[in-house]
């Protein structure tokens, strides 16, 4: 039986390749989450990571990943590898966290020398469990 786990960003301890028809706006089912973050200007910093392992803690698969509302003063990049992720108490790879998994991890990086607040939406859909989360991002950028 293979577990998934989606970690919020704001949690992260631990997001890939761009789907085309399922990102979108809106998608019924979609799980909508808000996170804030501070960020210095002109910074590659990693927003949040997410993993999907089996009850082994072993890889299972990548998240599909991608961008439903651009940052209008920055880019949005995703990379896989190792990733610490913290899993629910109740879910069934609990035992998994803390533990270096292969994941997915959302980086930002605002425009030279911006300052201010900017924007962006993005989904993480793992198609075999039928799990689709919208991470809301605002994210304050200063010097």
């Amino acid at each position: 039986m293979r577990s998934i786990s989606l970690i919020s960003l704001s949690a992260f301890v631990g997001i890939g390749v761009a789907l085309s028809g399922c990102v979108s706006t809106p998608l019924d089912g979609a799980k909508q989450n808000q996170y804030s973050h501070k960020v210095i200007s002109g910074k590659k910093t990693a927003l949040g990571m997410a993993a999907s392992v089996k009850r082994d803690c072993t890889f299972n698969s990548y998240p599909y990943t991608g961008i439903i509302k651009q940052p209008v003063h920055g880019k949005v990049t995703f990379e896989h590898g190792p990733v610490r992720v913290k899993y629910d108490k109740d879910s069934e790879v609990y035992i998994c966290s803390g533990k270096p998994v292969e994941g997915t991890t959302v980086y930002y990086t605002s425009d030279p020398g911006f300052s201010g607040t900017d924007e962006f939406t993005v989904r993480m859909t793992v198609l075999y469990a039928n799990k689709v989360n919208d991470e809301n991002l605002t994210v304050h950028v200063v010097k």
